[in-house]
């Protein structure tokens, strides 16, 4: 592991965790100013640059100047985005509000409200889940308020309001790629209609958000059809973590490991506890089981420290070529996250 990747997780190990004790001070602040620049770079790709100017103020670490003001100006970037996104969840609630519709906020903001300051996690769109009334939902949203509603999506619709992206699903996951998607599918809605609701308060508003069965089996599915996909980052382990750390007590761990070994994704489900206790420094009491294989674990970590990012060929033939050893090099990870056939993932 790289230097740049090894004093992010102490950064984040200290700050998440309150453990100051783990970091290398000596090895941190001797850095040169290119090894401070690549840090900067590492945590903006992997998501986490904000958090981790937090860490460096909380911490007492002086950085070069130039570096700072890279983080200061990126930090400030995602608090602007975030405030923006909350306004406009707030005209949402507000809407659906007034034609008696509720509205529950998937991921984004609703994640940001467990980070130490929830204006430094990044959100790039408004996930919704409307409680069966997603049709009804976009109807008046097109009539009676004139936004234009895209359909052409295999989960949920898309609009936009005031430059923001709304994903209004209609189911939890997609569920084209894989045989098995229905059967997850079907049993995230049957958790979503049994358990209490919950609510957080964001910015003076409140909203519904995910209870903890449903989001703890939504957030592994998310995160997992992802990483069988392509690759998860650092924000991921540490949404993880920290929905760990407020909502992990109130989790039917047996009901949730039997659906992992029914559905096959009880490998990958214990790698992201291994991996926020190896990379992030999660405390281990807070993992109800990990993954007892030290070699995936790291390999794993290593996939979300160093996946490259591709581009898809715009030629047809070429782009189906890249797609096909795309999809065999990640059997690896499918295997962590499916138990049905990977051929018959790769046709659908």
């Amino acid at each position: 592991m790289r230097l740049s990747a090894q004093i992010i997780s102490q950064l984040l190990s200290s700050y998440l965790w309150d453990n100051p004790s783990i970091l290398e001070r000596e090895k941190i602040e001797s850095q040169t100013t290119e090894q401070w620049f690549e840090l900067y770079q590492l945590s903006l790709r992997q998501g986490v640059c904000a958090i981790i100017l937090d860490s460096l103020i909380a911490n007492k670490i002086d950085i070069p100047r130039p570096i700072k003001m890279r983080f200061i100006s990126a930090t400030d970037k995602i608090e602007r985005k975030y405030r923006q996104k909350v306004s406009v969840a707030k005209r949402l609630e507000s809407i659906y509000s007034e034609n008696n519709i509720k509205l529950m906020i998937l991921k984004g903001i609703g994640l940001a409200q467990l980070y130490p300051v929830p204006k430094h996690r990044p959100c790039s769109d408004i996930d919704i889940w409307l409680f069966g009334k997603q049709s009804e939902a976009d109807r008046i949203l097109s009539e009676k308020y004139k936004i234009a509603i895209n359909e052409a999506h295999h989960h949920h619709t898309v609009f936009h309001i005031d430059g923001v992206m709304i994903e209004n699903h209609y189911d939890f996951i997609e569920q084209h790629s894989r045989s098995s998607k229905a059967s997850i599918e079907q049993t995230l809605k049957n958790i979503s209609t049994t358990e209490e609701h919950y609510t957080t308060e964001i910015d003076g508003t409140k909203f519904y958000i995910p209870a903890p069965n449903l989001n703890i089996y939504f957030l592994t599915m998310h995160a997992g059809a992802h990483f069988a996909a392509e690759n998860i980052s650092i924000r991921h382990l540490t949404d993880w973590a920290l929905f760990l750390k407020s909502f992990g007590s109130e989790v039917d761990y047996p009901m949730i490991i039997n659906l992992a070994d029914e559905f096959g994704f009880r490998p990958f489900f214990e790698c992201l506890n291994s991996m926020c206790i190896s990379y992030l420094g999660m405390p281990k009491e807070l993992a109800y089981c990990t993954l007892d294989d030290e070699k995936i674990v790291a390999k794993s970590i290593d996939d979300v420290l160093n996946y490259k990012q591709k581009e898809i060929p715009n030629n047809f033939i070429k782009g189906w070529i890249f797609r096909i050893k795309r999809r065999f090099s990640n059997i690896w990870k499918q295997k962590m996250v499916y138990n049905d056939s990977h051929f018959s993932a790769f046709i659908l």
